[in-house]
């Protein structure tokens, strides 16, 4: 009895293990169906619970710090992680100053009003992980922004041949982009750049700004071509087309290696868990009548 239920739980252990990771990647494209790209957790929940204290507390030190290069590296990183609605590269700087060292500090003084102590290596560790909280938000949304853009890239490109091909210039093709593709983050900056345009920001600056918004490489290579090809005259159905062929086997290529990783991640549950499992579904029975026979 005892074996059958232990390999059942083994068996259920392994099932739940592969079924993670096998579908892992499914649950984090469907984050490409939400319509709106402002609705995202990371901006919510800790940062607007905290943002009037590190603010009143916090920022008008932190504003006074000589961190400018992190500042640029930073602001761009919020940008292209689409959080510049929730926060700038100051709520950033005041909110890791606030978490990894406000918090812990506050927490280890009301310790010891409380005639309690907590170690020093547990000091630490909060706040280490407090000050790269607010770092890793900003980077996990970023991630998950570039997954979305990569998923409506190629939907996007092989539009845009569509249009331009039927007769439509650049701008045109853009604007049909808008209105026939679903929401998301990538349509959101092409209406974002088709705005700049008729704000009278040239085409070449705008798409240079989107890359630059963006700061995806495939999207940074493809803007590059688009704005060599319009200087230089060529036609852009063709620049598209060959950039929409180039995508398509490069996200082919991707799917391979995430195949072949699939096969080692595997290797771990077949040995530690289907393994035994086998061995007692098998192996048990004899067991148990070789005990039951003495």
């Amino acid at each position: 009895m005892f074996l059958a239920l232990l390999s059942i739980g083994v068996t259920g252990c392994t099932t739940f293990y592969l079924s993670w990771n096998l579908f892992s990647g499914a649950l984090e494209n469907a984050a490409a169906d939400r319509l709106e790209q402002g609705k995202k957790s990371s901006s919510t929940g800790l940062l607007k619970l905290t943002r009037p204290m590190f603010r009143a507390l916090v920022m008008p030190y932190s504003q006074t710090m000589k961190l400018e290069d992190w500042r640029k590296k930073n602001k761009r990183r919020i940008i292209s992680a689409g959080l510049e609605e929730a926060m700038d590269v100051e709520d950033l700087l005041a909110f890791k100053i606030f978490m990894g060292f406000v918090i812990p500090i506050a927490i280890y003084i009301y310790f010891l009003v409380m005639s309690n102590s907590i170690p020093i290596w547990m000091l630490a560790t909060m706040m280490l992980l407090g000050f790269a909280y607010p770092s890793l938000l900003v980077s996990s949304a970023r991630a998950t922004r570039h997954e979305e853009i990569k998923l409506q890239l190629p939907f996007v490109i092989d539009l845009l041949t569509l249009s331009t091909e039927a007769g439509l210039d650049f701008i045109g093709a853009l604007q049909k982009v808008v209105e026939k593709t679903r929401p998301g983050p990538f349509v959101n900056e092409i209406e974002r750049m088709l705005q700049e345009i008729r704000l009278g920001t040239t085409r070449a600056d705008a798409m240079r700004t989107l890359s630059w918004r963006i700061d995806l490489q495939e999207i940074s290579s493809l803007i590059a071509v688009l704005v060599t090809a319009d200087q230089m005259g060529s036609s852009l159905g063709d620049v598209l087309r060959v950039q929409s062929d180039l995508i398509r086997t490069q996200r082919f290529v991707t799917a391979e290696k995430k195949g072949a990783a699939a096969s080692q991640k595997l290797l771990f549950p077949l040995i530690f868990f289907i393994m035994p499992a086998v061995f007692i579904m098998i192996f048990g029975p004899v067991i148990l009548g070789f005990f039951g026979a003495k």
